[in-house]
């Protein structure tokens, strides 16, 4: 993974790049989206009025996350940042494991599958509940 950081007002300081590596790694890493070869951070911070404002984008081949936070503490703005990039990438998995469900689940049902015999299908369907189980 790359980090990268800019900031007009130079807020980042080298305890400040730290933490953001840290805290924003462990979502990733959780996951297992940690590929090195293309996994970047760019982290962009700014002064507003008296509060600090983060923007983070998360990008991995396939894949682009922004997500931006306002907080008066630059370390709090960053705790949003990873709690807000968590929810989206979760997510994120999830639609890819429901869909990787429901495939597995047409795969199934096909003749090349095939999980009972002709002899447990007609049973079912003499008893009328063949389309219940083939939709389990």
């Amino acid at each position: 993974m790359r980090f990268s950081y800019r900031s007009p007002q130079h807020l980042f300081t080298q305890a400040l790049k730290e933490y953001c590596e840290e805290k924003l790694a462990k979502p990733v890493a959780r996951l297992k989206l940690d590929n090195s070869d293309g996994t970047r951070f760019d982290v962009e911070a700014h002064q507003v009025g008296e509060q600090c404002g983060l923007r983070v984008l998360f990008v991995q081949p396939g894949a682009q996350i922004t997500v931006s936070t306002l907080s008066k503490d630059p370390y709090a703005a960053v705790d949003l940042a990873v709690d807000k990039l968590s929810r989206k990438l979760r997510d994120i998995d999830e639609r890819r494991r429901a869909i990787t469900r429901r495939t597995g689940r047409a795969d199934l049902t096909s003749e090349e599958h095939d999980i009972m015999t002709e002899d447990e299908e007609e049973v079912l369907r003499k008893m009328g509940a063949l389309d219940e189980v083939l939709d389990l």
